[in-house]
């Protein structure tokens, strides 16, 4: 787990899109996507919850969101 993933979840909550956090950032949507599935894989939980919508914080998100 880096910063970078922390920062980048972060600002995924906070816009509620993976391209809008990714223009904040300074970083395409894939890059965005490919560092949030390094650290779900990691952490071996999801974060989020992707839909049609846009995203949604799953419950041990917002614990990691919390620390």
């Amino acid at each position: 787990m880096t910063i970078q993933q922390l920062e980048v979840f972060a600002k995924i909550v906070e816009t509620g899109s993976f391209t809008k956090s990714g223009e904040a950032l300074m970083f395409t949507q894939s890059a965005i996507s490919h560092i949030i599935s390094g650290l779900e894989e990691e952490l071996g939980f999801p974060l989020l919850y992707r839909n049609r919508n846009g995203i949604c914080i799953t419950e041990e998100g917002k614990v990691i969101l919390q620390h």
